[in-house]
């Protein structure tokens, strides 16, 4: 998955001039790959695709299928799939290694997750139409023609390198301007780590919790780790407006925080999504404990926070009182880093929802791509996660 804006993807010229009157949003055409074939329209001259649901999947692919070599056949038919032009729509290709590919019930609860989305559509809709593709070992309602079992490998190392092996001789390339590709594996690079998607925006990801490293794999796990790499395939991080990771007031399984176990809300139930509204910043130089987040939009919502030593603890409603520093009253304005870094800065938070962006990658046309801080591509470890469950109260 080395990040470069390549995009051979976009149809026939010929295709998008059909749609170029269409109104609605428009991506720029991008010319294929290589020097221009003789007599080829040249890229300023290329007209614009139209995507009148700004899912950067355009107008004509979403209507007619798309033929990704220009020979009047259609290699991808995104509306026998339920792909349509004026809805958002997501599409993910699931390879597997033996014994990792997750449950039908986890990928019903991802396709609700996104399908309650606050995001509005020109049909009048609300929601994203997320489409998982894991074969016929995921049940007939995930299944696209796509979707393989991959040769077991305990440790990708190097994970991007040998990632993008198992992608090449697994998915087809038609499907690259479609598809986001995922593999459900064991472990890379040693790291224990529970996923990876290798850059911000991105195109691809994993998701490790195998037996190498002895993970306990829950359907809540894979719920809230498949859901946290794709988000960051759509270009959300750890900290949403930043990589700052174990934000109080960061709502969203981006955060490491919620990763495994979902938002806790005051009713008993789990959030297993992304943020859907910012509550304000924490300056934890000037922390007002009689506040607690600061808003009435966290009434219903609880969190957590670290204390001092190093523990975490878990608020009741996030509108309330929060005893910041843990000295056993919540009468303090307090200086205390409540996101366990020692350091004392601003924690702001963000509306995930509002955020996204369709096309990562090759998706939809491609795009150049900003290098990704290594820092924002660690993700959360067994040991992470353990110790954090150990000292949580």
């Amino acid at each position: 998955m080395r990040i470069r804006p390549r995009p051979a993807l976009f149809a026939t010229l010929s295709s998008l001039v059909l749609t170029a009157a269409a109104a609605g949003g428009a991506v720029a055409a991008v010319a294929p790959d290589g020097p221009p074939a003789a007599g080829a329209v040249s890229l300023a001259a290329a007209p614009l695709a139209t995507d009148t649901d700004g899912d950067s999947l355009p107008d004509a692919w979403e209507i007619n299928g798309y033929d990704a070599n220009s020979d009047g056949v259609i290699d991808v038919n995104l509306p026998a799939m339920g792909a349509t032009p004026n809805k958002k729509d997501l599409f993910v290709e699931m390879d597997y290694m033996s014994g990792r590919l997750a449950s039908t019930a986890a990928f019903d609860r991802i396709k609700a997750v996104f399908a309650a989305a606050p995001i509005s559509n020109p049909d009048g809709s609300t929601g994203i139409r997320i489409h998982l593709d894991g074969g016929p070992a995921a049940g007939s309602a995930y299944n696209l023609g796509g979707g393989n079992q991959v040769p077991y490998d305990s440790n990708l190392q190097p994970a991007e390198s040998q990632t993008d092996a198992i992608k090449n001789a697994n998915f087809a390339s038609a499907r690259k301007a479609v598809f986001h590709y995922m593999l459900w594996a064991d472990d890379y690079d040693n790291s224990c780590s529970s996923g990876n998607a290798f850059a911000i925006p991105n195109d691809t990801f994993i998701v490790t919790m195998g037996p190498k490293c002895n993970w306990t794999v829950t359907e809540n796990r894979n719920v809230g780790t498949f859901i946290h790499e794709l988000g960051h395939d759509l270009g959300l991080t750890h900290g949403g407006t930043n990589s700052v990771n174990y934000k109080p007031n960061y709502l969203s399984v981006m955060n490491y925080f919620f990763q495994f176990d979902g938002v806790p809300r005051t009713s008993g139930a789990n959030w297993f999504s992304y943020s859907n509204f910012a509550p304000p910043a924490l300056n934890e130089n000037s922390l007002r404990e009689s506040v607690g987040l600061n808003t009435s939009a966290a009434a219903t919502w609880k969190t957590y926070w670290k204390c001092p030593n190093g523990t975490t603890r878990t608020s009741g409603a996030g509108n309330a009182a929060i005893d910041w520093n843990c000295d056993g009253d919540t009468l303090d304005t307090a200086a205390t880093s409540i996101n366990g870094d020692t350091s004392r800065t601003t924690l702001t938070a963000q509306n995930n929802w509002s955020n996204i962006r369709f096309g990562g990658g090759d998706v939809g046309g491609g795009s150049p791509q900003s290098k990704t801080p290594a820092h924002e591509l660690h993700e959360l470890t067994q040991q992470e996660y353990n110790t954090f469950k150990a000292t949580t109260r």
